[in-house]
């Protein structure tokens, strides 16, 4: 069974809202299967150590199964960002399950976190590579290595908070009633913090949050804007949720 083509969709959706039969869910979960691939392709590169592109994208299909059942087109929020949500979450879930990550790696993450926290309010500013790795004992090259080593505890639990924020924005939209509007608190305040924290980072690093985070694009994307690696990005962007972590934490 090929994937629908995106003038069909609306009618699948009326189709499988009125009879929830299998074959039309198939139908749609194969014709938003791209989602789950372009989600996991986004994340493997903190995970290339780890894991295949395979097991991502398999731990994601789960995501994408569940906002299909659990999707209401009648409500003011386009499929692709609810179960863009979903598959994140699926994979973040998969990942936490695993126990996958030695204490050492939380360890030396906590450690640049507060390396990086601490010269900050020493020098009034954010540190430079050479600052930080100066701070460390360690060479420029060698403190490049630990952002990456570190980057997939860091990216985890920054990216699955701002995943459960969004989470909360779609359950508000779905639901009228009084824990709907409790989850549109919440995640409007955590959507404060977290602004008030980017406004804080260099311009540089906002610039990186903002073109993956909020405008999409991939890490080779946002290199080729930067001038820089797909893996250099990978750096500068575990580097800014090291200093965005201490700050919400403040």
């Amino acid at each position: 069974m090929g994937a629908a083509k995106t003038e069909q969709l609306p009618q699948l959706w009326s189709k499988f809202i009125k009879d929830r039969d299998q074959e039309t869910r198939e139908q749609l979960v194969l014709a938003y299967l791209h989602l789950v691939k372009y989600q996991a392709g986004r994340l493997a590169i903190y995970f290339k150590n780890y894991y295949e592109l395979e097991d991502l994208e398999s731990a994601g299909i789960p995501g994408l199964i569940s906002a299909v059942d659990k999707f209401n087109p009648e409500k003011k929020v386009k499929f692709e960002t609810y179960a863009t949500i979903r598959i994140r979450g699926a994979i973040y879930d998969w990942v936490r399950s695993l126990s996958w990550v030695p204490r050492t790696i939380y360890s030396e993450a906590r450690k640049v976190e507060e390396a990086l926290a601490q010269l900050e309010q020493k020098l009034g500013r954010a540190p430079d590579d050479f600052e930080a790795a100066d701070y460390l004992n360690i060479s420029v090259e060698e403190y490049h290595s630990l952002l990456e080593k570190v980057a997939p505890v860091v990216v985890v639990s920054i990216e699955a908070s701002q995943n459960d924020t969004a989470d909360c924005l779609n359950k508000a939209a779905a639901d009228s009633g009084v824990e709907g509007v409790l989850d549109e608190i919440e995640a409007v305040e955590t959507k404060k913090a977290l602004a008030a924290a980017i406004a804080q980072l260099p311009e540089r690093d906002q610039l990186v949050i903002s073109l993956y985070y909020y405008e999409g694009l991939t890490l080779k994307e946002v290199g080729k804007v930067l001038g820089v690696s797909e893996s250099r990005v990978a750096q500068l962007n575990s580097r800014s949720l090291l200093r965005l972590r201490k700050l919400i934490g403040r």
